[in-house]
């Protein structure tokens, strides 16, 4: 069965809140991602140089949005 997913921009200002590790200014855009039943399934935020991180943290680093939002579904389903 295929995941149903909805994606939210989130405000700049809320940055702070859930960037760890990050110097606002190397981040191009957060995005909160929510699973088909409205609970929330984790962040997801994308460089200027184009990197993808999930959970506002560096630990690992995706080489797009649709490779960090398929890792983020893939996490969800463990």
């Amino acid at each position: 069965m295929d995941e149903t997913i909805r994606i939210r921009s989130v405000e700049k200002s809320e940055w702070t809140s859930i960037l760890q590790g990050f110097q606002p200014e190397t981040i191009h855009q957060v995005l909160e991602v929510y699973r088909s039943d409205g609970q929330k399934a984790g962040t997801i935020c994308e460089s200027l140089e184009g990197q993808s991180f999930i959970n506002g943290q560096p630990r690992i680093v995706y080489a797009s949005l649709q490779a960090a939002a398929t890792a983020l579904i893939k996490e969800l389903r463990i």
